[in-house]
């Protein structure tokens, strides 16, 4: 109508619901990668009902289209992934999630466009949190984003304990509002409110996080194993991902213990296959640069 192109973006693979690599909704566990056969059929009739039980929210999508003098659409705001956009972008990492042959013509996995700034110039680790790296062993590092972080439970306090039972190191990133006296007196621990994850995760042992996809993606980046604790939303699937690349494990929130942390880090830290794994994965997932490939492709489509 008003002769502009339109872009759509997915920022993770949960929102480009594919036959052959569905992601994994706590409302629907029995979602599986499939090539054929009963899986392969399970994921469709998933997804038929689903579209058909969120095809209402596509009207206020509609009413704000009419509200700029754009015509209605029926895509399906969570299975079409911007199927009738000029062009849809999918920006998170072939490795975390390629190309389905399913997948719209107008789809492209442009990789992730990583971004860690507080400030908005280059991200600088603090001179008391670098000071701390210098002093000894790589640390665990304990997180739970920008989101999760606002509803941490006992996540920080059962870290702390999981880090002393293995004798690890450890930083603890407990968010802008968080409890920075945890830990106080202990040199092994390092307690920060945040810190670019680009330049603090490649220096970690191992990595433990909630699993929001920029999360995820800069513990990929890093070549370091992960222990996800899904809290919400498209964690699960983030989750469920590394795990299949084998250089994860993931643990339930509701079971976020120190024995079993501490447990399942030192599972991880012990097998050479998984070490090997995260750091065999880390290159191709750093050769990535999101930002610029789907600048290159929205400029082809403004010049076309």
């Amino acid at each position: 109508v008003h002769g502009i192109p339109g872009v759509a973006v997915s920022l993770q693979p949960t929102m480009v619901f594919s036959r052959y690599d569905p992601p994994l909704l706590p409302a629907a566990p029995w979602l599986k990668p499939a090539t054929r056969g009963p899986q392969l059929w399970l994921n469709d009739l998933t997804r038929a009902l689903g579209r058909i039980s969120t095809a209402r929210w596509t009207g206020p999508m509609n009413a704000v289209r009419a509200s700029v003098a754009l015509p209605p659409t029926t895509d399906n705001i969570i299975f079409d992934a911007g199927r009738s956009a000029d062009l849809s972008l999918g920006l998170y990492s072939h490795v975390l999630s390629p190309r389905q042959p399913d997948a719209a013509p107008n789809f492209h996995v442009v990789g992730y466009a990583a971004w860690d700034s507080e400030t908005g110039g280059p991200p600088v680790l603090s001179p008391e949190l670098e000071a701390f790296l210098n002093a000894g062993a790589p640390p665990l590092v304990f997180t739970l984003g920008s989101a999760a972080v606002h509803i941490p439970g006992d996540f920080y306090v059962e870290s702390l304990q999981a880090a002393r039972r293995l004798s690890r190191r450890a930083v603890l990133l407990v968010g802008p509002d968080g409890d920075l006296s945890v830990g106080a007196g202990d040199p092994d621990i390092h307690v920060a409110a945040y810190a670019p994850f680009s330049l603090l995760f490649p220096r970690a042992a191992a990595i433990v996080h909630q699993g929001g996809v920029g999360t995820t993606h800069q513990a990929l980046r890093a070549g370091r194993p992960q222990l996800v604790v899904p809290h919400l939303g498209d964690q699960y699937d983030n989750a469920a991902r590394v795990v299949r690349l084998g250089c994860a494990a993931t643990l339930a929130r509701t079971a976020y213990r120190a024995d079993r942390v501490a447990r399942s880090l030192g599972t991880l830290l012990d097998d050479p296959a998984v070490v090997a794994r995260a750091q065999a994965l880390a290159g191709p997932a750093r050769a990535e640069d999101g930002a610029e490939t789907a600048a290159d492709l929205i400029a082809a489509l403004i010049g076309r």
